[in-house]
């Protein structure tokens, strides 16, 4: 059900007053009434109303009354009071024009700090509008919002929001667009647009005559008695008190009929645009109106000397004489004030000017023309020959006239002013338009001249990956320079192969490197680890059986030098094989045949054999652990893997490589390592080399928790800082100093991630019990950051 009132409301925030004083009759509520007369602008009406009511229309009459007596402060404590009432009684119309008049209040003020409170206020009433979906006040808040933008500064996009509103359908909002009609002429003005904001500020009088119209004629001047419209009248005028009385004056019976035709002239006046053509029409009504035998329009030149602009004679079209009294012209543009002498010659004021007796002068007038805020020039009018030409009954008119030939004047330069701008605009304008086809031609060179270094910069850097990675074997230091050729060298051939180095260094990818650059690389690649078989296993892994041989063999299976037949058998940690397969093997390497374990018949195999080790075989042959004759079998190309210690410049590579393949493997963001990170894992000796440098970046980017991993991130301890969050070296509970603990072994680093949040999740339980349960000393004692153990809490659903 709407609220009473609601359409009587609506015709008033629209200005369309005259329906709404139709409404008032089916309106009880006494506050509202008053609230209707109120905004008209007639106190005489309210104070007759008295309503003394509770509601929260009553204190806002009493805002409305101060605002057009000029009181800011009562208006506004009468506006808070009104809101507070509109709150507690949920009255969201009345709570919305409390805060849009305390913000008109605030804007007319313009202290140093109300521009900033206003605009609160209209935030205030526009969450009100938009929430409780207030209907009749949407044209209001618009305006309001412009006055808001231009408290803020933002001329530009004032003078856009009014244009719109004035733009779109305002027929049945008349407050509205008076209103950002006049808005729109104060932005104009002080862009310096003269013309264009008093055609804005025209609008605006049109529209409220028509407003006034539709009110009784007992109303309307109580209606023009709002500050705010009575001064957007006089503004827009521009007409002096003089021109007023001059004006009303002709409306009257039995007047001077040279005053119709003044007002005739000054229409002519003001719709010429053209300076000189104004001039001459100035001049020339100024003659013939006061029968004046010359006229001069006086303008001071850049010295401030006074300089004929147009000179007009009655009678002729041009006169050859230009002497006038110089000494009048000036006293009048100095003093601002007008003479008139009926007789030069006898006038005691005048006696002292020599160009008056020299000139022989009779009767002249000479008045100031006044543009907006100074005076321009004067109009000068003479006649020589005659006494008492004009007389102090044509002083008023005289005046009169200068005036709006001054305003006409003043329109006129600024006209020709801004039509100058425009043209400078205008070739400025195309000026910028050069330069910016300059710039974007430039623009699109640098471009592609930007995409051809990036597509050469990728070709380089994937050039120089090429150069540093073979068969996923990474490094460009000198150690790794040589194994290259090394590689190079070996893979055209058979020959058996021992690659030496420590556990971690990549030597099962060396092997598989020899094999796909060699003419074996379409034969099988079979790979056997000689320590992680057992012995009496391992004959049956390298020979194979047959069905029956054994306990469990229950069918026949090839060993791994038939299954390597036409490719590469790559038998790691050979060193760690057993005396007795020793021998045989060098038996079947010398023959090139094997007999299963349990067959008659052998087996001939082309395999070519590439073994690897930890340990030295020399030194194993040495002390009896390894047969001679079978190294001199294996050894006849060997190949040193350097550690990761020894490869100066290598970690940022293989970090890199890391990163990204761990990254695509674990369907999450690439993690990049920061310069500290980075310098840390430099400084590091990798016990474990390049397998443990893996572990540890994979760990550091499951952890982490941002994009960048940082040195706490990272599971070692090279410069004796404790390792922290999320580190698979965590410290130990208890009071055990960190430099009697032993150093990570590599070869114990998780690299399943399931098994190593178990192993975490052990710990975490493990803290907790040993500290009752207190999190901040389990965390403590972890060397974790609280936030990272809350958070693993919460992960392994411990609490």
């Amino acid at each position: 059900m709407a609220r009473p009132g609601t359409s009587l409301l609506r015709s008033e925030a629209d200005g369309r007053f005259g329906d709404a004083l139709h409404e008032l009759e089916a309106v009880d509520d006494v506050s509202l009434r008053a609230w209707v007369f109120a905004r008209i602008g007639s106190e005489e009406k309210v104070l007759a109303l008295t309503p003394g009511s509770v509601s929260a229309w009553e204190p806002l009459v009493r805002a409305r009354l101060a605002q057009l007596s000029g009181d800011s402060e009562p208006a506004l404590m009468c506006a808070d009071d009104a809101a507070a009432r509109a709150r507690d009684a949920g009255d969201f119309h009345a709570l919305a024009r409390a805060e849009i008049l305390a913000a008109d209040v605030l804007f007319d003020r313009d202290g140093p700090v109300d521009g900033s409170a206003a605009v609160a206020r209209v935030a205030a009433a526009r969450a009100t509008i938009q929430e409780q979906s207030l209907q009749g006040l949407e044209a209001t808040l618009e305006v309001m919002l412009i006055r808001a933008k231009m408290a803020n500064g933002n001329w530009n996009a004032a003078r856009e929001a009014a244009s719109k509103l004035l733009g779109t359908n305002l027929e049945n909002s008349p407050e509205a667009f008076w209103r950002a009609a006049a808005l729109l002429g104060t932005i104009h003005r002080r862009e310096g647009g003269d013309v264009r904001a008093r055609r804005s500020e025209l609008q605006a009088v049109e529209t409220l005559e028509g407003i006034a119209l539709q009110l009784p004629r007992s109303l309307r001047d109580a209606f023009w008695s709002d500050p705010s419209r009575r001064a957007l009248r006089l503004r827009a005028s521009n007409i002096t008190e003089r021109t007023l009385s001059i004006t009303r004056a002709a409306e009257e019976e039995n007047v001077d009929p040279r005053m119709k035709r003044v007002l005739e002239l000054l229409k002519r006046l003001v719709a010429e645009r053209d300076l000189d053509r104004l001039l001459e029409r100035v001049t020339d009504s100024a003659v013939e109106l006061f029968g004046a035998e010359r006229g001069f329009v006086l303008l001071p030149d850049e010295s401030g000397t006074l300089q004929p602009r147009l000179i007009r004679s009655r009678g002729s079209e041009e006169d050859p004489s230009v002497a006038f009294s110089q000494s009048i012209a000036e006293a009048v543009l100095i003093d601002g004030q007008p003479i008139l002498t009926m007789d030069a010659g006898d006038d005691g004021r005048l006696s002292e000017y020599l160009s008056v007796h020299k000139l022989m002068l009779r009767s002249v007038a000479c008045v100031p023309i006044v543009a907006p805020g100074s005076v321009v020039g004067v109009l000068y009018l003479e006649h020589r020959m005659r006494r008492g030409r004009f007389a102090e009954k044509d002083l008023d008119l005289l005046i009169a006239f200068a005036d709006q030939a001054g305003i006409a004047l003043e329109n006129a330069r600024l006209l020709a002013e801004l039509e100058s701008r425009a043209a400078e605009l205008e070739r400025q304008r195309e000026e910028v338009e050069l330069a910016r086809a300059e710039v974007e031609r430039v623009l699109a060179m640098r471009t592609g001249e930007l995409a051809d270094a990036k597509r050469e910069l990728d070709e380089t850097r994937n050039a120089l990956r090429e150069s540093f990675n073979r068969d996923g074997i990474i490094g460009r230091s000198e150690p790794m320079r040589r194994l290259f050729q090394v590689l190079s060298r070996v893979s055209d051939s058979s020959v058996p192969v021992v690659i030496f180095g420590e556990s971690g260094t990549g030597k099962e990818l060396v092997a598989r490197s020899i094999h796909y650059s060699s003419k074996r690389e379409k034969g099988p690649f079979v790979a056997l680890n000689c320590a992680a078989v057992p012995e009496a296993l391992l004959e049956s892994e390298l020979f194979g059986h047959v069905r029956g041989a054994f306990t469990g063999a229950d069918r026949d299976r090839d060993g791994v030098l038939v299954r390597a037949d036409g490719g590469t058998l790559f038998l790691d940690e050979v060193g760690d094989m057993p005396m007795k397969m020793q021998v045989d093997l060098l038996r079947v390497l010398q023959e090139s045949k094997v007999r299963p374990v349990g067959a008659e018949d052998e087996v001939s195999f082309s395999t070519r054999v590439v073994c690897a080790s930890n340990k030295s075989l020399e030194a194993l042959v040495k002390s009896g652990k390894f047969r001679e004759d079978l190294y001199y079998r294996l050894n006849v190309v060997e190949v040193r893997i350097p550690p990761l210690r020894d490869r100066d410049g290598d970690v940022p590579l293989l970090a890199e490589h890391f990163l990204e393949r761990i990254a695509t493997q674990e369907g999450m963001r690439r993690r990049r390592l920061s310069r500290e990170a980075l310098a840390e894992l430099c400084k590091y000796d990798y016990p474990g080399n390049v397998r443990q440098l893996e572990h540890l970046l994979t760990n550091a980017a499951v952890m982490a928790d941002g994009d960048t991993i940082e040195v706490h991130d990272l599971p070692i301890q090279v410069s004796g800082a404790p390792a922290q969050s999320g580190s698979a070296v965590l410290a130990p509970i208890g009071p055990e100093k960190p430099d009697e603990a032993p150093p990570p072994d590599p070869e114990n680093l998780s690299t399943n991630l399931d098994d190593f949040k178990s192993k975490e999740r052990s710990k975490i339980l493990e803290a907790l019990e040993a500290t009752g349960w207190n999190r901040a000393k389990a965390a403590r004692a972890l060397g974790i950051p609280r936030r990272t153990f809350y958070r693993r809490l919460k992960e392994y659903d411990i609490l």
